[in-house]
C-alpha cells in the first residue's frame, strides 16, 4: 500500500492538537505498513484525466534508511 501527496508532507501542520507529532506517519507506517510518498508531480496527470494507471516506483536501496528519492512512473 502506498499513501501519496502533491505536498510535502501528508500531515495537517500545524497539528490542530499540540500533542501529537505526525500522527499520519505514525498510524501510516509503523501501525499499518503503508509507505509514504511526497511532493508527487500530480498536474499533468489531473490534466490528461489520467485516473487509472500503472504506478510503477523503486526506492533507493540504502541501508538503514527511513527513506530515499525516486522517479515513479504512471503507464496508461
Amino acid at each position: 500500500m502506498l499513501l501519496g501527496s502533491d505536498d510535502w508532507s501528508v500531515e495537517v501542520v500545524p497539528n490542530p492538537n499540540p500533542q501529537l507529532a505526525f500522527p499520519v506517519h505514525q498510524l501510516a507506517l509503523t501501525t499499518n505498513g503503508i509507505h509514504l510518498l511526497e511532493n508527487m508531480k500530480l498536474d499533468e496527470l489531473a490534466a490528461k484525466r489520467a485516473y487509472e494507471f500503472a504506478f510503477i516506483v523503486q526506492p533507493l536501496k540504502l541501508e538503514g534508511a527511513t527513506g530515499s528519492t525516486v522517479a515513479p512512473v504512471a503507464v496508461r
